[in-house]
C-alpha cells in the first residue's frame, strides 16, 4: 500500500501504528467491505488458518435469534434481516454470510456484537452499514484520481478485487490501512454524530466480555469501524442489549446493487457472486467464466472480447477482469458506432442479476407473509421475477376472479407488489366498455416488510381489509357508494351496511349525486365483476329518490341537465319492463306541474314523444311560432334528439326555415351556436345532412364539403382515427381536450 501513503510523516507514522497493532494482537481481525467478494474469500482462508473458539460479526445483538436458520444449509441468498426499518442483507459473496457459514459447520458459536437499529435515533438505519465513509473520504477522492478510477467501486476493484496477495493475513492488512487512512480524515465530533463511536463502544465492550471466555476471537467488522477496536481491553461500558423483533427475509440482487443506491453493496451483484465462487481460478480461466455468463455473445465476439481484455488488464495493471474492464472491451469489440449508456443495458442486466432469495418452508412464520404467499400459490401467482396477468373480464372463470381479488387486495393496501394499468382510480370508476384487463407484479422484500408492518392492524389479511375499508371516508351518497363498489371487488361485501346505504339514500336530495350514483350503479350491475344481487338491489330505491328530485334539474347548467336527462332516458329503455313507465309518468309530471326554461322545455317534451315513438311534428310546429332564441333550443333537442336530424319532419327542415329569416349581419351572429349544433358530429352525418339541405333549398349543386379526391375508405379512416385519438386522450385524463 506504499503507493496509497499520504506523505505527511504524522499520518504516515499513525498507520505504522495500526498496522503493528494488527501484526502483533492475539485476536484475528478481518476488516472488510460489505459484499466484498475477496474479503469473503480471504476471510474464510484467514478462519481456517486461526481456528477461532468463536466468531464475532458486526451485526445487532438482536440476530443472534436467526443464527439456527441463518446457518440451515436449504437457505439460500440473498437474504436479509429487517428490523426497525433497516435491512441487513446477505449475499453469497458477504464475508459475514461465508463467516457465519463456517462457524457453523465447525459448530463454533457466534455473536453479533452491534447496536440495535433503534438505540440511536439521529442515525438513518437505512445507511448504519453504509460503506460510504470509506469509500468517499478525501483519502479515496485522491486515490481515485491518482490512479485513474472512474469512481470509488472501480478504485476499490483495482485495490483489492483485481490484486493477488502473499497471503489472507497481508489482504486484511492492507484493507485495515485503506479503511484506516479513510477514517483519519474524520474528527471525533463527526464519528459521535454519524453514531459510529457508540457502536464502536458496544462493539469492544462485546470482544471484552468474550476474551473472559475465549483464548481464540475472530472479530469481522466493517473495515472503518477495526483500527476503533484494538482498545477493547480498556472499554468499561456495558453491553447494551435490547428486545425489539427482527425478521428473516427474502431480498433481491437488484437491491443489493451500489448502483441502484445500496451504499453498502458492491456494483452488480451476479458478478460479485461470480468473482467470489471463481476466487480460485487463474486469469485466464476466470475471463473465459465472464463471458460465458454472457450467452447472446457469439463465439467470434467471445474470441474477440477474451484477446482485448487480457490485453486491457496487461495495460492497466491488474490481475484479472473487473465488470468496468469487461464493459470497456465489449464496447470497443462490439459497438461499431458512438456508444450510449443503452447499449450496455442487456449487459448491465445480466451482470446484476434478478436472483430472490429462498428461506425453508418450516421457517419462523412472518406475520401474513406466509398467508399472502400461500395466497398467491393458491392463485397461480408467480413469486419471482416481474409477470403479468390478464383478465378477459366478460369470460373470467372462478379462479381467475379469485386471482383478481387477491391482487385487487394487494392494490389497495399499497404493498409495491401489484399494479393495475388504469391506477386506483379505476375501481371506483370501472371502466363498463372495456372487456380486458392486464396487471403487472412483483414479489419483493419491500413487499414482506410491508406485510410485516401491516400485521399489527390485524392477523389475516382479511382482517386488514376490512379496516381499510372501514377506515375509508362515507360522510356522503356517492363516498358510501364508492365504498361499496370497492368493497365487492376486494371480496368484503358485507363491510358496508344495506341499512345504511339505503339512509343515505333516504336523506339524499342532491340531484347531481344521486344521478351519478344511479348511472354508475346501473352500469356496474351489468358488469362481469359483481355478480351478485346487492347492485340491482339498490336500483328501485335509488330510482325513487332520484325521480322524486327531478325538478331540482332546473338549479343545474343546461348541458349538464340536458345530458343527465339523455343518460336517465337511456336507462329507462334499456329497462323496459322495470323503469320505461315510471320513466314515462315522471316526463309528463315535470312537463306539466313545472316551470322550464323554453329550451328544457322543449328538451322534456321531445324526450316524452321519443320515448312513445311519436312523429316530433307537432312539437316542431310549436317551435316555429315560437318567437324567442330558436337556436338555444335546436341545441338541446340536437342533444336529447339528435336522431330527429335524419327525419323528413325532424330538425332539419325546422332549421332551415330559422336561417332563412336571418339577414347576413344576424347570421353571422348566429354562426358560432351553429358551429355547436354541429361540432360533435362525424363526417358522414354532415354529408347526409349537406345532402338534406341541398335538396330543401333545391340547390343545382351540392354543398361540396369534403375536400375532393376523398373515397369513403378516406373517410372512414378518418372517422376511426378521430374515434382511436378520443378514446387516447379520455384513458389518459385529457378528456378536456376533446370538442364537444
Amino acid at each position: 500500500m506504499d503507493e496509497v501513503i499520504s506523505s505527511s510523516h504524522a499520518f504516515q507514522q499513525r498507520l505504522a501504528d495500526i498496522s503493528q497493532q494488527y501484526d502483533y494482537s492475539d485476536i484475528c481481525w478481518l476488516p472488510v467491505r460489505h459484499h466484498s467478494p475477496a474479503c469473503a474469500a480471504h476471510a474464510l482462508t484467514r478462519l481456517a488458518e486461526f481456528q477461532p473458539d468463536i466468531v464475532l460479526i458486526e451485526g445487532p445483538r438482536n440476530f443472534a435469534q436467526h443464527l439456527p436458520q441463518l446457518q440451515r444449509a436449504n437457505v439460500v441468498p440473498p437474504i436479509a434481516i429487517y428490523q426497525n426499518s433497516s435491512y441487513f442483507p446477505l449475499a453469497v459473496n458477504s464475508p459475514e454470510w461465508q463467516a457465519l457459514r463456517w462457524a457453523g459447520e465447525q459448530q463454533l458459536p457466534v455473536q453479533f456484537i452491534d447496536l440495535d437499529c433503534h438505540t440511536q435515533d439521529d442515525e438513518q438505519p437505512q445507511s448504519r452499514w453504509s460503506d460510504a465513509r470509506i469509500l468517499s473520504s478525501e483519502y479515496s477522492r485522491q486515490l481515485q484520481q491518482s490512479l485513474g478510477c472512474r469512481d470509488r467501486d472501480e478504485l476499490w476493484l483495482r485495490l483489492f478485487e483485481q490484486q493477488t496477495f502473499a497471503s489472507a493475513t497481508d489482504f486484511f492488512r492492507q484493507v485495515l490501512l485503506f479503511c484506516a487512512a479513510s477514517r483519519l480524515y474524520y474528527d471525533d465530533d463527526t464519528l459521535a454524530q454519524l453514531g459510529d463511536v457508540a457502536r464502536e463502544q458496544q462493539m469492544r465492550a462485546c470482544i471484552r466480555a468474550a476474551q473472559q471466555q475465549h483464548q481464540r476471537i475472530a472479530v469481522l467488522t466493517g473495515g472503518f469501524h477495526t483500527s476503533a477496536l484494538f482498545s477493547y481491553a480498556d472499554e468499561t461500558a456495558a453491553i447494551i442489549d435490547a428486545a425489539d423483533d427482527s425478521y428473516l427475509i427474502r431480498y433481491t440482487d437488484e437491491l443489493l446493487d451500489a448502483h441502484r443506491g445500496y451504499d453498502a453493496g458492491m456494483p452488480y451483484p451476479a458478478f460479485c457472486r461470480w468473482l467470489f465462487e471463481q476466487h480460485g481460478a487463474n486469469a485466464d480461466d476466470w475471463t473465459l467464466y465472464l463471458l460465458n455468463q454472457l450467452p447472446k455473445l457469439s463465439f467470434i465476439e467471445k474470441q474477440n472480447t477474451f484477446e482485448h481484455l487480457n490485453q486491457l488488464c496487461q495495460l492497466r495493471g491488474v490481475q484479472r477482469a473487473s465488470c468496468f474492464d469487461l464493459f470497456d472491451s465489449l464496447g470497443s469489440c462490439l459497438l461499431k458506432q458512438q456508444s450510449s449508456a443503452s447499449d450496455y443495458q442487456p449487459w448491465q442486466q445480466q451482470l446484476r442479476g434478478n436472483d430472490l432469495g429462498e428461506l425453508p418452508a418450516d421457517s419462523r412464520q412472518l406475520p401474513l407473509v406466509e398467508e399472502v404467499m400461500q395466497r398467491c400459490k393458491q392463485a397461480k401467482l408467480t413469486i419471482g421475477a416481474p409477470s403479468r396477468s390478464h383478465f378477459a373480464l366478460y369470460e373470467m372463470t372462478d379462479s381467475q376472479r379469485q386471482r383478481r381479488q387477491l391482487l385487487s387486495q394487494l392494490l389497495v393496501l399499497n404493498l409495491g407488489f401489484a399494479s393495475y394499468e388504469r391506477g386506483l382510480g379505476a375501481f371506483y370508476s370501472i371502466h363498463t366498455a372495456g372487456k380486458h384487463e392486464s396487471w403487472q407484479y412483483q414479489w419483493t422484500p419491500a413487499v414482506e416488510v410491508a406485510l410485516i408492518e401491516l400485521s399489527r392492524q390485524g392477523a389475516t389479511l382479511d382482517d386488514i381489509v376490512k379496516q381499510h375499508l372501514a377506515n375509508l371516508p362515507a360522510d356522503t351518497l356517492p363516498q358510501l357508494f364508492d365504498k361499496l363498489v370497492l368493497s365487492l371487488q376486494l371480496g368484503c361485501p358485507h363491510v358496508v351496511d344495506n341499512t345504511q346505504l339505503q339512509q343515505y339514500i333516504d336523506d339524499c336530495s342532491d340531484i347531481q349525486a344521486l344521478t351519478a350514483c344511479f348511472i354508475k350503479l346501473f352500469s356496474l350491475s351489468k358488469h362481469p365483476l359483481f355478480t351478485s344481487n346487492t347492485l340491482n338491489d339498490l336500483l328501485a330505491p335509488l330510482w325513487r329518490q332520484l325521480s322524486f328530485h327531478l325538478p331540482a334539474l332546473n338549479q343545474l347548467d343546461d348541458a349538464e341537465a340536458l345530458q343527465l336527462l339523455l343518460s336517465l332516458q337511456a336507462i329507462a329503455r334499456q329497462q323496459e319492463q322495470s323503469l320505461q313507465q315510471p320513466w314515462r309518468e315522471r316526463l309528463q309530471w315535470l312537463i306539466g306541474h313545472n316551470q322550464h326554461k323554453p329550451s328544457f322545455w322543449f328538451a322534456l317534451k321531445a324526450l316524452a314523444l321519443d320515448l312513445d315513438n311519436d312523429p316530433p311534428a307537432p312539437l316542431l310546429a310549436e317551435l316555429q311560432q315560437y318567437s324567442g332564441d330558436h337556436f338555444a333550443i335546436l341545441q338541446a333537442l340536437i342533444t336529447v334528439v339528435p336522431h330527429w336530424l335524419n327525419r323528413a319532419d325532424g330538425l332539419l327542415p325546422v332549421l332551415n326555415h330559422s336561417l332563412n329569416t336571418l339577414d347576413d349581419h344576424q347570421f353571422v351572429e348566429q354562426l358560432p351556436k351553429l358551429r355547436e349544433l354541429f361540432c360533435a358530429m362525424d363526417a358522414r352525418q354532415i354529408d347526409g345532412i349537406s345532402h338534406t339541405l341541398g335538396e330543401l333549398n333545391q340547390w343545382q349543386q351540392a354543398l361540396d364539403w369534403l375536400t375532393q379526391g376523398l373515397s369513403e375508405q378516406d373517410v372512414q379512416q378518418g372517422m376511426a382515427l378521430e374515434q382511436q385519438l378520443q378514446q387516447t386522450l379520455t384513458q389518459r385524463g385529457l378528456s378536456a381536450w376533446i370538442t364537444h
